[in-house]
């Protein structure tokens, strides 16, 4: 790879983590396993299940599953996911309040079209995934960033999100576990975030 095509790859996230996998092959002796991409297939650490692949190649061969999937996703698909979420919930989810989607790009871009509406504004951590600015900006939604704080382990500046938001302001995005930090937010720290934006509701 040269010099001038090194460049422009790390225009993308993918770009850097592949030039930064570059690096860790040059200099490391010991086998490092990329989790950037969410790519199982890149390792064989990370097998699938037999049921799984059965449960595919089962539904490929009884020809039901040819076409389009209705926009919301399939019946019996949404019922299982509601019924999986509501093992750890104290009331039932039903399928209407699940929406499948082509994984967390087509969602993230599916919410921001939900929450679009003139002077809207959303707050977004920073550091934080840049999908999210991409979408405000399809959607004319105008972005605030909050800072995370790297003493605390990245928690969430909870003072800059109340400085920050207004009645315009429309969500305050939460990465949990964070993108591109790897942290993990106790159940404390979560509690408090929603204690936070209960409070902003009366705004």
């Amino acid at each position: 790879m040269n010099h001038e095509s090194k460049a422009n790859s790390t225009i993308t996230i993918k770009g850097i983590l592949s030039l930064l996998m570059e690096s860790l092959d040059e200099n490391n002796s010991k086998r490092v396993i990329s989790l950037g991409m969410g790519d199982p297939t890149l390792s064989t650490c990370f097998p699938n299940t037999k049921v799984a692949e059965e449960a595919v190649a089962d539904a490929l061969h009884s020809a039901k599953f040819h076409g389009y999937a209705p926009t919301p996703g399939l019946l019996q698909a949404r019922r299982a996911i509601a019924k999986y979420l509501s093992d750890d919930l104290p009331y039932e989810l039903s399928s209407d309040d699940v929406f499948i989607t082509c994984g967390c790009t087509q969602a993230i871009d599916v919410s921001f079209t939900l929450l679009a509406r003139p002077a809207a504004n959303i707050l977004l951590p920073r550091p934080g995934f840049p999908i999210y600015e991409l979408s405000a900006a399809f959607r004319q939604v105008e972005v605030r960033h909050y800072d995370l704080l790297p003493e605390k382990g990245w928690e969430v500046d909870l003072d800059a999100i109340e400085a920050l938001a207004d009645r315009n302001t429309v969500a305050i995005v939460i990465i949990n576990p964070g993108n591109p930090c790897g942290n993990v937010y106790t159940y404390h720290h979560l509690e408090k975030i929603a204690k936070t934006a209960k409070c902003l509701e009366q705004l």
